[in-house]
């Protein structure tokens, strides 16, 4: 099972589907408030929206290098922008013209 809860916290393991968001949001109506995606491997949208829309605290960062990579500063920007800033000399995404 890709969603689990235990005590206060929601974990995304794996490949979250579709109907894994109802899970992930009931949990977060019934008190969880903490979410930990350390093992997520795949994240369907619908799942991101409902952690986009609650904005719990996050925890970890996904296994998936691509959701590490474009989700994972959406969701907790303040955690990671410190890691952002020592990795944005190591690779030039797009450049712009003056």
């Amino acid at each position: 099972m890709p969603v689990r809860c235990v005590d206060d916290t929601v974990f995304l393991e794996g490949v979250c589907a579709v109907e894994d968001a109802e899970i992930v949001l009931e949990h977060l109506q019934s008190g969880a408030r903490l979410i930990d995606w350390s093992d997520c491997t795949h994240l369907h949208a619908a799942c991101f929206q409902v952690m986009l829309a609650a904005r719990p605290p996050m925890r970890g960062v996904p296994r998936n290098p691509e959701l590490a990579r474009w989700l994972a500063p959406i969701l907790h920007p303040d955690e990671l922008s410190i890691q952002a800033d020592a990795d944005a000399g190591s690779e030039t995404l797009c450049k712009t013209e003056s």
